[in-house]
C-alpha cells in the first residue's frame, strides 16, 4: 500500500512538471486608467534627463532704471543738472520717476553727502550745485571783475569752466552788447571761448581826427600787397613760413653699415699642428 501511494505520487508529480507555465494577466490600477489618451501617451522623461536640460532666463521687463546705487546717483545729478532749476523733494523725485530715494537709504546717504549736491536740510530738498554759483547775468559779472583782480589767474575765464552752470547766452549776449564784457569767440561756429571783464574806466577816449586819420589810411589791394611790402623792404609771410619749414626738416642720419662677418684663421697653429718629417 505504502509502494502504491509512492509510485502514484511520483506518477502525479512528473504530469505536473509536464504542464506549461501561464504568466499572470498584469493588473492596471484606476488611476492609470482614468488618465487621458494624450498624456497618458507621451513619453516619461527620468530625472537624470531633466538634470541635463539647461533652464532659459527670461529678461526682466522694467529695464528704464538701474538698481545700482550709483547708476541711480548719477541719473538724479543729470536730473537736477538738466532737466529743473528749482529745489527738487525726495516725492518730486519719485514722481517725475528719477528715483524712490526713501526706499534706498544708501541713495539718500550719497545724495546728502554728495559734493554736486546742495541739499538743504530744513526743506529737505535737493539741487545741483555747480561750480560757479551764477544764474544771472549781475553773477557773471562779478565773476569775471573778480577773476580779473586776483593775482595768478588768467584774467580769461574760459567758457568751458561755465558749463554747468545754466545757459548764459542771452546774459553774455547782453553784457557784451552794454560794453561790460570782452567775448572771444571761435571762428566754427561762433561760440564763447574766453570771457574778459571790460573796466571801463580804462576806455581811453580818441579824437576825431586820429579816427578819422585811422580809417583814411588806404590798403593795398590784394594783388599789390606783396609788391608793396617788398618796396617797403618787408617778407610776406609765404617766405618766411617756408624758410621756417626747411630749418625744421630734422637732418636725416647715416645709416651705420652693418659688420662684416670676417673669417679668423689660426696661422700661427699651423705649424705646430703639422706633421714632422722624419
Amino acid at each position: 500500500m505504502s509502494s502504491f501511494n509512492s509510485e502514484a505520487i511520483a506518477a502525479f508529480k512528473r504530469q505536473q512538471a509536464s504542464q506549461p507555465v501561464y504568466a499572470l494577466p498584469k493588473v492596471t490600477s484606476n488611476a492609470t486608467s482614468s488618465i487621458p489618451q494624450s498624456s497618458a501617451s507621451r513619453p516619461i522623461v527620468s530625472s537624470s534627463k531633466k538634470k541635463k536640460q539647461k533652464l532659459v532666463y527670461s529678461q526682466p521687463t522694467d529695464t528704464g532704471v538701474v538698481k545700482h546705487t550709483l547708476s541711480q546717483l548719477h541719473n538724479v545729478i543729470r536730473y537736477l543738472k538738466e532737466k529743473v532749476d528749482v529745489p527738487q523733494t525726495a516725492e518730486d523725485l519719485k514722481a517725475n520717476k528719477v528715483a524712490d530715494i526713501i526706499a534706498n537709504k544708501d541713495l539718500y546717504n550719497h545724495m546728502i553727502n554728495n559734493e554736486k549736491i546742495q541739499y538743504n536740510s530744513v526743506d529737505r530738498t535737493f539741487q545741483y550745485k555747480p561750480d560757479y554759483a551764477i544764474r544771472t547775468k549781475d553773477d557773471l559779472l562779478n565773476l569775471l571783475k573778480e577773476r580779473q583782480d586776483k593775482v595768478g589767474v588768467s584774467r580769461g575765464m574760459p567758457y568751458r569752466e561755465l558749463d554747468d552752470c545754466i545757459d548764459l547766452t542771452n546774459s553774455i549776449k547782453e553784457l557784451e552788447s552794454e560794453g561790460k564784457i570782452m567775448v572771444i569767440r571761435l571762428m566754427k561756429d561762433g561760440s564763447p571761448r574766453l570771457l574778459y571783464y571790460n573796466d571801463l574806466q580804462f576806455n581811453t577816449p580818441m579824437d576825431k581826427e586820429f579816427v578819422e586819420m585811422f580809417h583814411n589810411v588806404e590798403v593795398p589791394d590784394e594783388t599789390d600787397l606783396k609788391k608793396s611790402l617788398e618796396g617797403a623792404g618787408l617778407q610776406t609771410m609765404a617766405v618766411l613760413e617756408n624758410k621756417t619749414r626747411a630749418e625744421d626738416k630734422p637732418k636725416q642720419r647715416k645709416r651705420k653699415q652693418p659688420n662684416r662677418k670676417i673669417k679668423i684663421t689660426n696661422t700661427h697653429l699651423e705649424n705646430f699642428l703639422m706633421p714632422t718629417k722624419s
